[in-house]
């Protein structure tokens, strides 16, 4: 047996302006003492520095006001053979090709980000690439009238909506530090608002964005891409994203840019509903002993390449010219960097996508992906990138025809506006009683795979919609969390009946709920 006196190390916590001792009266008093109205705000470089003297504020007067925790500089000595062991055991990770320090892990997962926030540089339309450009370095229409100032109403309103459980930025602002700002802070905030709006001026500061990693479920963590990139963006900068989506959505109703086919981000829209215009257009189907052939698309990291030209393109036809010519610079000149622990890598440029984490990313995306075409032999459901085309036919060359019809609109679509779909990853279904099969189709000459069914909104649909795999799924899920809590709620008598109850309602009930309606 082997004993080691020694305490496992443990990492740094991450730096917050706000913690258990702050004193947030004094606080709110040292804010309002120390900030200056009178600031001038004329051109982009007095908006920058107005952005970074009030972060630089806001962190100084936080720090100054509460008694911060020093960690112990005297770390537990280890004893000679477990470091001798630790040494033997770095020698060995030298051989194999792995990244084992967490800045080295920062720099690779930047490298890899970084490679995935450009524009597909494989697919190009030169006619279209050109209609783009025309039309951007057009003039803009002189006829809107003056947009509304944001006052401090506005801002306070909106601060106070913001959840307290949010990660900060790189600012390290938090919704619990705007609230207790001051009121000539609020005022202030407002002013660089209106500047923003005025010199159509996106503050660099607010346009760099810290991304942190989350491993994916039941995927290898030695593989990059078994992470998923979460961005942390400035409080401050979401404010203004929530203040301006809110002024350009009644434009956005009013010009129907949304087609009603879309269900992702919209409001009063679930993925439940969804998936019930799907089911409900299978089981009619079904009913009649008809073919109800569909294709399930996948598309490759759609909101992180999106090509800001052709946004911008399709944003000019009907957004108020104010603030086109602010979410212009909002899209353009953004920069990350990816934090490990608490070593970060060096900073990177983002070329493409909208920003992730973004109050306005959503919309844009939905704006994006809007004159998507259709047929009127076909039916869509989309959910943001979730894609599914559905041909009714009772004879099943017409359904295929049908549907191939609409794949290569959908091809010609994706090719102008430089989206890349994954063949391999979509799938092909035919829903019926039926045993004569349906043909095969095709995208970009490459056939799609077919199967007996599909998972899609997180419901699994087979061929004659028995529910069979989707409750067999089910099942063998439940099992598998069940086995993992059942110390928790079974063997487990010091454990409150409402403890139990809060860990079957939260971790074990949502899984066999979920879809339940249809």
């Amino acid at each position: 047996m082997l004993s080691v006196s020694a305490s496992p190390l443990t990492r740094q916590e991450s730096p917050k302006l706000f913690n258990s001792s702050i004193d947030k009266f004094k606080f709110h008093n040292l804010v309002d003492q120390r900030i200056k109205l009178n600031v001038k705000l004329k051109t982009l470089d007095d908006i920058d520095l107005a952005v970074n003297n009030l972060t630089q504020l806001i962190q100084s007067s936080a720090w100054s006001t509460s008694i911060k925790c020093h960690p112990s500089t005297h770390l537990p000595k280890i004893p000679e053979y477990t470091r001798s062991i630790i040494v033997e055991k770095l020698r060995a990770r030298t051989v194999s090709t792995y990244v084992i320090s967490d800045p080295d892990k920062a720099e690779l997962f930047k490298t890899h980000l970084s490679d995935i926030f450009q524009p597909h540089l494989d697919i190009f339309f030169h006619t279209n690439n050109n209609k783009v450009n025309d039309h951007l370095n057009s003039s803009l229409c002189s006829s809107a009238g003056p947009v509304n100032h944001f006052t401090p109403n506005d801002i306070k309103f909106v601060i106070n909506q913001c959840s307290l459980k949010k990660s900060p930025g790189y600012d390290l602002i938090t919704a619990e530090v705007a609230r207790c700002l001051p009121k000539r802070a609020t005022v202030h905030l407002s002013h660089i608002f209106n500047s923003i709006l005025r010199l159509s001026h996106f503050p660099s500061l607010w346009k760099f964005s810290t991304i942190i990693l989350v491993p994916k479920l039941n995927k290898p963590p030695d593989s990059i891409s078994s992470f998923h990139p979460i961005s942390l963006l400035s409080f401050f900068a979401k404010i203004l994203e929530k203040l301006i989506l809110k002024r350009i959505l009644p434009s956005i109703s009013a010009n129907f840019i949304i087609p009603n086919s879309q269900f992702g981000f919209c409001s009063a829209h679930s993925t439940i509903q969804q998936v019930h215009r799907v089911v409900d257009a299978i089981s009619y189907s079904l009913e009649k002993k008809l073919y109800c052939t569909s294709v399930f698309l996948d598309v490759s990291q759609a909101f992180d390449r999106v090509w800001h030209d052709g946004l911008l393109f399709k944003l000019k036809k009907f957004l108020h010219p104010t603030y086109f010519l602010v979410i212009k610079p909002y899209l353009s000149d953004r920069n990350f960097q990816v934090r490990v622990c608490n070593c970060f890598s060096s900073i990177a440029p983002i070329s493409a996508g909208v920003p992730q984490g973004g109050i306005l990313s959503p919309v844009l995306y939905n704006i994006y992906a809007s004159d998507q075409p259709t047929t009127p032999n076909t039916m869509v459901a989309d959910y943001a990138d979730d894609k599914a085309i559905l041909s009714i036919h009772s004879d099943p060359v017409v359904a295929i025809q049908n549907l191939q019809s609409h794949l290569t609109l959908i091809e010609d679509w994706y090719t102008k506006w430089r989206i890349k779909i994954n063949q391999f990853k979509s799938i092909h279904t035919t829903f019926t009683f039926r045993l004569a099969p349906c043909d095969e189709v095709l995208i970009y000459d490459t056939q799609i795979p077919s199967a007996l069914s599909t998972k899609y909104l997180g419901l699994t649909l087979d061929k004659r919609l028995t529910w069979a795999h989707h409750i067999k799924a089910k099942r063998v899920k439940l099992n598998l969390r069940l086995r993992l809590l059942k110390s928790l709620i079974f063997y487990n008598k010091y454990t409150h009946i409402n403890t139990k109850l809060l860990i079957y309602k939260s971790l074990l009930k949502p899984i066999w709920t979920f879809g339940l309606q249809l």
